[in-house]
């Protein structure tokens, strides 16, 4: 994959060296950069000190003036990280970036099933992986390729369609989310603690996200009388960053059940979804193989807090650094699953108790939530094995071993 359009060479003592010899390529990796951790942590550090800075050393007061009126807005005000209410301007208008980004992948965004624009969706994305690459550029970005693979009344498929260019390359004529399920607004939910930088807050929220509390759950999914809405939500946490390894996918989901419980509550279809390739994007230090996994472990086990160390790629460097390797990942929206069917006034006051040790069921709402999320992890099961071997589906096929529910 990495070696179509590129030239490399070894430095001894830095690895293997890859310049990319097409203006697209370049272009790609560009793009690629603005979704990796080498933007983000510089910029975090960047905007934190500059802003410190400004508001305790420089001299002109209306700087500061206009430094505290932001962060009044930003932390005091603006409830739109619970309310999904911020335009996607950045996502909508910005697509000829997040196309090249896509493309560095590449990523496809594969329609199985129908989504019906008068309901509202809880859509559960997995694996976590590192840091969520499919997630962020399949559904906070209409960047991604497309290809649908549902069923016409004649029994045959659709495909995504391809188009040449002058250069004699295919290119695909429909991209994005948004070209697949016309009239659906979907929001990724992602952690609270992403929404407290300034700046790089209004960064991703004007991508789509949203925070991951329960409040935007409920303000989301109840928007337009619960018509046309989707939720994102990488299921297996950070927690599940933990299992990643290349060519096998381990998820975190025999006990999450809270995106299932705020499903019912809004009387939301869940929808699986499933990344094949997320797992392969880094290197993570496997259990017992290196000290710095033994270190990871135990801080887990006492602060209980999940602390990834992986390896990627530079901009330049193949063998190391905070960017994703260059490998594709075909992201499959598998078919809605209908909430249970309740009584207004049930699902109003809907509160299911689970035991926190056994996390056995408690009472008669908890045995609802038991129950549609056992019929998710089926679909989840059930999608995976269907299109594992899919011949478009070169990640699945590359596996090292089959899907592992924990």
């Amino acid at each position: 994959m990495e070696k179509q359009g590129s030239t490399t060479f070894q430095i001894p003592g830095l690895g293997e060296v890859s310049l990319a010899s097409s203006e697209k390529r370049r272009r790609e990796t560009v793009a690629a950069y603005f979704l990796s951790l080498y933007f983000m942590i510089p910029a975090t550090f960047l905007v934190w000190i500059t802003s410190f800075y400004l508001l305790f050393f420089c001299k002109i007061m209306a700087v500061k003036v206009l430094l505290v009126g932001y962060f009044t807005f930003a932390f005091v005000i603006d409830k739109s990280p619970k309310t999904g209410s911020r335009p996607t301007f950045l996502r909508s208008n910005a697509n000829w970036v997040w196309s090249h980004a896509c493309d560095y992948f590449p990523i496809t965004l594969v329609k199985t099933a129908e989504l019906d624009p008068k309901k509202s969706y809880v859509m559960g994305y997995h694996p976590h992986g590192v840091i969520s690459v499919g997630a962020m550029c399949s559904f906070a970005t209409d960047g991604a390729q497309t290809r649908s693979v549902v069923k016409k009344e004649t029994g045959g498929f659709f495909f995504k369609k391809k188009e040449a260019t002058p250069s004699g390359e295919e290119k695909n004529n429909v991209r994005g989310f948004s070209s697949l399920f016309p009239g659906i607004d979907r929001r990724l939910v992602t952690l609270p603690t992403n929404f407290q930088t300034p700046i790089l807050r209004e960064y991703i929220l004007s991508m789509g996200c949203c925070d991951s509390s329960k409040e935007t759950f409920r303000n989301v999914l109840s928007r337009n009388n619960g018509e046309g809405n989707a939720l994102v939500v990488v299921v297996g946490g950070a927690a599940e960053s933990m299992l990643v390894q290349p060519g096998t996918m381990d998820l975190l989901l025999k006990t999450r059940r809270g995106f299932v419980r705020e499903a019912i509550i809004a009387n939301a279809s869940l929808v699986p979804v499933i990344a094949f390739g997320e797992t392969d994007l880094y290197q993570v230090f496997e259990p017992g193989s290196h000290w710095v996994r033994s270190f990871q472990e135990r801080v887990k086990s006492f602060t209980g807090v999940a602390l990834p160390i992986f390896n990627g790629r530079s901009l330049f460097f193949k063998d190391f650094g905070l960017m994703p390797q260059r490998k594709p990942i075909e992201v499959v929206v598998g078919a809605p699953l209908d909430p249970p069917k309740l009584a207004e006034e049930q699902r109003k006051n809907f509160y299911p108790k689970f035991d926190r040790e056994t996390k056995k069921a408690m009472n008669d709402d908890a045995k609802i939530v038991e129950k549609f999320h056992n019929q998710y992890v089926e679909a989840v099961e059930q999608l995976y094995s269907k299109l594992k071997n899919a011949k478009w589906n070169e990640p699945g096929r590359n596996r090292k071993r089959s899907l592992v529910i924990k």
